[in-house]
């Protein structure tokens, strides 16, 4: 007999599961999404942060190129910055991805051959001759004899550490006082 007084709210419980479930499926029917992705046609690499929009709905791809389309919407608009625009229908789309057009030329290399053109003019001719310039006046810089002024005019003129070879006479008189003292 305790076993009957027990039954009838085991059969409330069975009725609030059956409640339960057919409100479940009621929610899930009426916020259904579907999950694309976006994807460049050529590559085939996903493309982040592409806007989407449809009718009362507006998404951004995430950084793997998804995101959720609510069943309501009929056509979508997808743009970038680096893509075409492109609108799809939805009853078109069978699988999962959508492929957009990229509006870059992508190369993959470029190899150029071509022949000096200074060759022949006399930029050779220039170029040695003004490296022996350059050599020339650091010869005189660090040699005081092969200045173009004389020696002791030069020495009157000038104080002594603007004279040529000043400062490399001074560096090595310094590298010798550590060497000594190391």
């Amino acid at each position: 007999m305790r076993v009957k007084r027990f039954m009838p709210i085991f059969a409330g419980m069975k009725r609030l599961r059956l409640l339960l479930l057919l409100l479940l499926a009621a929610v899930t029917t009426a916020q259904a999404q579907r999950q694309l992705v976006v994807a460049d046609i050529e590559t085939g690499e996903i493309v982040a942060r592409a806007n989407v929009e449809g009718t009362n709905f507006h998404a951004v791809t995430d950084s793997a190129g998804c995101f959720l389309a609510p069943d309501s919407c009929r056509t979508l608009l997808f743009s970038h910055v680096n893509y075409e625009s492109r609108m799809v229908n939805m009853q078109e789309v069978a699988g999962d991805t959508i492929f957009i057009i990229s509006k870059l030329l992508n190369l993959k290399e470029v190899v150029v051959f071509g022949k000096l053109q200074y060759e022949d003019d006399g930029l050779d001719e220039l170029r040695k001759s003004l490296r022996m310039q350059r050599t020339e006046a650091q010869l005189a810089a660090a040699d005081p004899s092969k200045a173009s002024l004389p020696l002791g005019l030069l020495t009157k003129l000038l104080p002594k550490k603007w004279r040529p070879g000043y400062k490399s006479e001074q560096r090595r008189r310094r590298h010798e006082e550590i060497l000594r003292n190391y």
